[in-house]
């Protein structure tokens, strides 16, 4: 039986994915923590076998190192890191195996598969454009799967810290002295769940890869699937790439300890 802590429980996600563990025959839910629980007292007493983690980029981090200090491995679905936030969940993977993802749906990390493959097919001729769609409560922008599809992208084409123009929902696509750069325009609008769609074009097509987002289980069940994964692996930093055995074109994008 694999005992989760689920931090973040009283959100929105983490409460789906602590219904969905207790209905899992091979999972148990060993606590749920929120804002005025003692997470540390939680890794201290309870014995878990893996955490996931849905809560806010500050508090992720922490939890990070925590869970590093007690030993024991940590699923992270939060998005919004600063670089001080994922210095510090770098190292906290050092001392136990982490896996860190923008989107834990199985769907969208293939499409990241597909994109650096049409990225790398179609070359630096075409232009790039991002758009994603969620929720009005969704505080980052542009969100941690649009980052993601860019990178993806700058993968395919070889590039390592692709230039990314985050554009307004009335703002024009960026072109001519700017088509170097990868540009994602943002929109929050009621309670949708998550669109993204990426469009190449060149002198005369374009090519379209999109995905939608029916629920939030898909998130949850992704999480339980590398909480499952987790187990017994090396110290290190892991995406859910690593958890579903897609192939990257480079290891640029995780570090292992």
């Amino acid at each position: 039986m694999i005992k989760i802590i689920v931090t973040g429980a009283r959100g929105r996600m983490g409460s789906r994915i602590a219904a969905l563990v207790k209905d899992e025959p091979d999972m148990a839910l060993a606590a749920g923590i929120d804002i005025g629980d003692s997470f540390e007292a939680a890794l201290a007493s309870l014995k878990a076998d893996a955490v996931i983690d849905f809560t806010v980029a500050e508090a992720a981090a922490g939890n990070a190192a925590l869970a590093a200090k007690a030993r024991v491995p940590i699923v992270i679905g939060t998005t919004g890191m600063n670089e001080a936030q994922n210095a510090a969940i770098v190292e906290a993977s050092r001392a136990i195996p982490i896996v860190h993802s923008s989107n834990m749906s199985i769907g969208v990390n293939v499409m990241f598969s597909i994109i650096e493959k049409a990225a790398r097919a179609l070359g630096p001729t075409y232009s790039i454009d991002i758009e994603e769609t969620h929720h009005m409560h969704k505080l980052d922008r542009p969100s941690g799967t649009a980052k993601s599809m860019a990178e993806s992208a700058a993968r395919g084409l070889g590039v390592r810290n692709p230039k990314i123009a985050a554009l307004t929902e009335d703002e024009p696509w960026t072109r001519g002295a700017r088509d170097d750069y990868i540009s994602v325009r943002s929109f929050r609008s009621g309670e949708v769940i998550g669109d993204h769609s990426i469009r190449f074009s060149g002198p005369a097509e374009q090519l379209c890869i999109q995905h939608h987002a029916e629920n939030r289980d898909l998130f949850a069940q992704g999480a339980l699937a590398a909480a499952r994964w987790i187990a017994g692996k090396p110290a290190g930093l892991y995406t859910m790439a690593d958890v579903l055995g897609l192939v990257r074109s480079c290891d640029g994008a995780f570090v292992r300890s």
